[in-house]
């Protein structure tokens, strides 16, 4: 564990907290081939998995495929989960499981198949195993599942949404293309620097937040040259922010990154481009924010959106929950700066 330098911002101990782990954690390379093993602890074999549009034709789901076939167990796919889902998607979800009937739910994808996985197991009320392809959400450890409410981003919130265990395999990243290997690895970013400086944070959290971004700012290269090692410690770092971020919730980032995302960019573009701000904000490791920037660049491009800065800094200042939640205070200003930054290179 690396200890924080002068440079970081380290907000005041609390004297007594809870801290609660509610998932079994599977963790390392070619672990995904024990999930058939897992569904039979758990007393099931009817299973039904969900996951985006693109993942079924990708060689990784089909060997899971091929590996509950043999383990005798009957499968049923639900592979229509958007990029960012909204309660309607849980609805078809729901509906489609109350025709097929499983005893236990798989996710298997990036955050949004993960979110709809666990609100369509919550709903009827069977186990669920969460399986990331991606190295940012950390959603396969949170007790948090976050979809659309008309038009804008809702996190809804409970401890019986988190995993009955997740599966963490740094394999499943080998295949993912740059930018779904950079913008989730700063959405892990984002979330650590959050969880770090959260107001409800302890010391538990803090010592898991500081390592889950260290672990990918340091890795991030590395997992794109396809070093293993890299893979692995993005895919840890994304973990341990998660965990965290069960202990603390969200703050400035998410107060930010929620008006983009309600005007078209996915959940993890939009903090992968607030990061740098958040940084410099939050008094966490600024030297790095430009270099971070630069890399949002090269890699996470943006869509175009319609920018209505007043009104987006009007919903950012009304935030409370995640504004009291921040180790600092931001000003109507401050906002509006960086949201006209923002804009500048999108």
């Amino acid at each position: 564990m690396r200890v924080a330098s002068s440079s970081y911002f380290h907000p005041a101990g609390i004297g007594s907290f809870v801290f609660h782990l509610a998932t079994r954690i599977v963790f390392g390379e070619g672990t995904v081939h024990r999930l058939s093993a897992e569904i039979k602890a758990q007393g099931s074999s009817n299973v039904l998995i969900v996951t985006s549009k693109g993942m079924p034709e990708r060689p990784s789901l089909k060997d899971i495929l091929t590996d509950l076939s043999e383990a005798g167990m009957t499968v049923n796919m639900f592979s229509s989960t958007p990029p960012e889902p909204s309660v309607e998607d849980i609805d078809k979800c729901v509906e489609f499981a109350n025709r097929v009937e499983p005893d236990l739910v798989v996710g298997i994808g990036g955050g949004s198949a993960m979110d709809v996985a666990k609100k369509t197991a919550l709903e009827i009320d069977v186990p669920k195993i969460m399986i990331p392809t991606t190295a940012g959400s950390g959603s396969e450890v949170t007790f948090n599942s976050v979809l659309m409410v008309k038009g804008r981003k809702k996190s809804f919130s409970d401890i019986n949404l988190a995993a009955d265990v997740a599966i963490v395999d740094p394999d499943l990243l080998t295949t993912m293309p740059p930018a779904v290997m950079v913008c989730p690895a700063m959405d892990a970013m984002a979330h650590a620097v959050e969880s770090y400086g959260a107001r409800k944070g302890n010391d538990i959290t803090r010592a898991l937040a500081l390592e889950a971004y260290l672990l990918s700012r340091d890795n991030i290269s590395r997992a794109l040259s396809g070093d293993a090692e890299g893979r692995r410690n993005i895919a840890m770092g994304s973990l341990m922010a998660g965990i965290a971020l069960t202990g603390t919730g969200t703050t400035l980032g998410h107060a930010l990154a929620y008006p983009l995302s309600n005007r078209g960019m996915t959940h993890g573009q939009s903090l992968a481009v607030v990061l740098p701000y958040l940084l410099k904000l939050n008094r966490f490791d600024a030297a790095h924010a430009d270099g971070l920037k630069s890399l949002r660049r090269k890699y996470c491009s943006l869509p175009k959106i319609a920018w209505d800065i007043p009104a987006m800094a009007a919903e950012v200042a009304a935030d409370e929950r995640h504004l009291a939640n921040n180790p600092v205070d931001v000003t109507l200003q401050e906002i509006i700066a960086i949201y006209t930054d923002i804009q500048k290179e999108s």
